[in-house]
């Protein structure tokens, strides 16, 4: 009877975690969540005028998408498509929750129904790259998770090295942060001579289409592996404070930031929030925690190297770890690993120190209260990005009519880093007007003619004649 209790509250926790992503996804559709660089991609859907072929190859031949095809192809073609209807691009979104159904079915197999559940809802919660969750653009990053798992799936599980080898040039395909991680998938295989064949298979695939197919079919080529950062030592040095900043500091004040905005959450979520921790606590108040002990170990080991190694991408790029703001798009890696780390930690921890059951599952369902809660705040500053742009606009759109402006470069100046920094409704700095190609969709959106006027940020362009000011909700020229 208790088992089949159990069972139950599983199942309903399953169907929690599976209505909650809906909500979020539907949010996102519903708010036309679209913000940085998805505001770009959407206007240029607007001016396509080749066919779709002639499109996708020109998409894909830039400096951005030649080195990532296969996420490429699924991007190119949502915008493409979206020219008509700019829902067709918001599915991009969906791949997250396409991402939290390969992580629940590989987690099943390699662990339990029970913690796959747990691991599947503390990701889809996470406060470590968010964009992911909530950009379109950010596919790429879902894709590449979803084909690394597959790989590490049919390595750990099925023992098909070749099959698990394509899965992970797919997923470098899609997206290089699992890159490093080919050593993970190397330690898993047991044979030397089918490692030796993975590692051959994995590299020479990738260095092939790197090196020789890609500069070849593509004239604007790029090689967005830049090796020579790794010698700089003071950037080195920066990705390592940043690292442990993120972990030991930005984490915490994400999830108190998340907190304060409380306030501004529907009854219905902060019930979402206390039922889903509710029935957390129900399905691991009565389960067996000690059966596999060693095994958590192993897992939280694992995990923690795969942080290690997920961060070491920072060294060959430009950008740095941090959850604030857009760039915490290149952290997908980090989110997987770091939610098997945590439950892993919690689970051995627990049995070590003989906390007993109820202890463990209070602990674990205050975390997942506080992650929803989190996950829901910031769901909601990402809204709130989307409706300050648009107060931006409309109101500048104003000020050019009264100032008799029909055409020209335009700056507006508002301090935006003391905005995401010091604004309440802000949870983890979301991303509002900054970039010069955030403009034109913008601008058109907002009753303002983009082929007459471009507006910047004055951060971005300081030499304009015309510009406006954006203080305390009010726009006014200042030159």
């Amino acid at each position: 009877m208790e088992k089949k209790l159990n069972n139950s509250y599983l199942i309903f926790l399953n169907i929690l975690i599976i209505v909650y992503n809906l909500y979020i996804s539907l949010s996102v559709f519903k708010e036309k969540i679209i913000v940085t660089d998805d505001l770009s991609k959407l206007y240029e859907s607007k001016h396509i005028s080749k066919s779709y072929f002639s499109y996708l190859y020109s998409f894909l031949d830039s400096t951005t998408m030649a080195a990532r095809p296969i996420s490429g192809i699924v991007t190119g073609t949502l915008i493409f498509f979206s020219k008509s209807n700019e829902y067709i691009y918001l599915l991009g979104v969906l791949f997250f929750p396409l991402s939290l159904l390969a992580i629940y079915c590989i987690a099943k197999k390699i662990l339990s129904k029970e913690l796959a559940s747990l691991i599947t809802l503390l990701y889809s919660c996470s406060l470590i790259g968010t964009s992911i969750q909530f950009s379109s653009i950010m596919l790429n990053s879902n894709l590449a998770t979803i084909f690394f798992l597959l790989s590490i799936y049919f390595i750990y599980v099925r023992e098909k090295i070749i099959i698990s080898s394509l899965f992970f040039i797919a997923s470098i395909l899609s997206y290089e942060i699992f890159l490093p991680l080919i050593l993970l998938n190397l330690f898993l295989i047991k044979d030397n001579k089918k490692r030796i064949l993975f590692l051959l298979l994995t590299s020479g695939i990738i260095i092939i289409f790197r090196k020789i197919i890609q500069p070849s079919i593509f004239v604007n080529s790029y090689q967005r592996d830049e090796v020579n950062k790794i010698f700089e030592f003071k950037r080195v040095l920066q990705i390592a404070v940043f690292s442990l900043k993120l972990f030991f500091k930005d984490l915490f004040v994400g999830i108190y930031k998340g907190l304060l905005n409380i306030r501004n959450l529907h009854v219905i979520e902060i019930l979402s929030a206390f039922l889903i921790s509710f029935v957390t606590y129900k399905v691991f108040s009565g389960y067996d925690f000690k059966s596999n002990l060693k095994e958590y170990k192993k897992i939280g080991l694992i995990s923690f190297l795969s942080i290690m190694f997920g961060l070491s991408i920072f060294l060959f790029s430009s950008y740095i770890p941090t959850i604030f703001g857009f760039d915490n798009r290149n952290l997908g890696a980090i989110r997987l690993f770091y939610t098997l780390l945590v439950v892993s930690l919690i689970v051995y921890s627990s049995v070590k120190l003989k906390l007993g059951n109820k202890i463990t599952s209070a602990f674990l369902a205050v975390i997942a209260f506080l992650l929803v809660i989190t996950n829901l705040s910031v769901k909601n500053s990402w809204s709130y990005a989307v409706k300050f742009n648009n107060e931006i606009f409309t109101k500048l759109n104003t000020a050019l009519q009264s100032n008799h402006i029909e055409a020209g470069e335009v700056c507006l100046k508002y301090d935006i880093f003391n905005e995401v920094k010091t604004n309440p409704r802000f949870t983890l700095r979301e991303p509002i007007f900054y970039n010069n190609w955030e403009s034109p969709m913008l601008s058109q959106m907002n009753g303002i003619d983009p082929h007459k006027i471009h507006v910047y940020n004055i951060e971005r362009k300081a030499d304009c004649n015309i510009v406006f000011l954006y203080k305390n909700g009010i726009i006014t020229r200042i030159k």
